[in-house]
């Protein structure tokens, strides 16, 4: 059966979706209470290009066929796979959370077989399965505006433009040292700082270099939430360059949402997955391949700037030179 061939597991684990809000987003209150008050081990599963909807039987069907195949019928005997209920907060999104349904009734060494796995491929079926407790996110902040190409000497250059906006902040420091007095703290923070830079199309003509921020030390006391507090602390620095211009963070409508995956840190055309060696669940939508997506942009179809003839997208005129993320 097609549902039972997964994508192999790689070497060293797949990439981490960059969910930089609570995957607890757009639950309804009393749902949340009850599924926290759940007794014994729980996890968070959410299907590929899901959004909330009503009617999800088939969907709730598919994961929990692949959520037994996966660990063994006679251990899933008391599986449960709880539906998510939407709260009453309107939401313009496209694909509106809550995303994830909460998997509950299997042993410790079942459910963190499971949460290790992190990504669940088959032709017929993708999920990413999360630990209950929400990881935190490297992500930071995308940064715009600086003139300077694609490369790695050009990685660097922000990198220490980004490290001395922190330094040079007072907030910052008193957050960081707020949490953890020790000295060090703040330096080993700042000094795992890395960029990843991404160029886009903005029309056919028109390239735009972007450059991810992202912090690979999570020390124990930078809970969740505490990480969304420093996340917006950094949204108001200064990236400033004597030679280079004045960075802006990639913020509002220009902000990146993977519909694939649901990262902040990629558009979906250019969602990694889809390009893994032996991935059996979706293909790229645009394109066979992400460099011809970096060099060029689909002609609009029947007069919209997106893709699959415009649909997603309002009515009227769209604005001139723009890309939909």
């Amino acid at each position: 059966m097609p549902l039972l061939e997964i994508t192999p597991h790689l070497p060293n684990g797949f990439s981490i979706p960059q969910i930089c809000d609570p995957i607890t987003d757009g639950l309804n209150e009393m749902l949340l209470t009850t599924w926290m008050n759940k007794p014994g081990p729980k996890a968070w599963v959410r299907p590929w290009r899901t959004k909330f909807e009503h009617n999800v039987e088939a969907m709730w069907s598919k994961l929990r066929t692949l959520v037994q195949w996966v660990v063994g019928k006679d251990t899933s005997t008391n599986l449960i796979i709880s539906t998510p209920q939407q709260d009453s907060t309107f939401t313009m999104e496209r694909n509106p959370p809550p995303w994830h349904f909460l998997i509950s009734g299997l042993s410790q060494e079942a459910m963190s077989f499971l949460v290790n796995l992190q990504v669940i491929s088959t032709p017929d079926i993708t999920v990413f399965t999360l630990p209950f407790a929400q990881p935190t996110p490297t992500f930071l902040c995308t940064l715009e505006n600086f003139t300077l190409p694609d490369s790695p000497e050009s990685n660097a250059i922000v990198a220490d433009v980004v490290k001395h906006a922190m330094q040079s902040d007072d907030l910052i420091p008193d957050f960081i040292k707020g949490l953890d007095p020790n000295p060090d703290v703040l330096p080993t923070l700042i000094n795992s700082i890395h960029i990843t830079s991404i160029c886009i199309a903005n029309n056919i003509r028109c390239k735009q270099m972007l450059w991810n921020i992202y912090c690979s030390y999570t020390p124990t006391f930078l809970t969740l939430e505490k990480h969304f507090l420093w996340h917006c602390l950094i949204h108001n620095l200064h990236f400033h360059s004597e030679d280079h211009s004045m960075g802006v963070v990639h913020l509002s409508k220009k902000q990146f949402r993977c519909m694939g995956c649901k990262s902040l840190d990629h558009l979906t055309s250019l969602c990694p997955f889809p390009t893994i060696p032996g991935w059996l669940g979706p293909k790229p939508q645009l394109a066979a391949s992400l460099p011809s997506q970096l060099t060029s942009t689909p002609k609009p179809a029947r007069g919209y700037n997106s893709i699959r003839g415009g649909r997603g997208t309002p009515r009227g005129r769209s604005s001139r030179g723009g890309l939909c993320y």
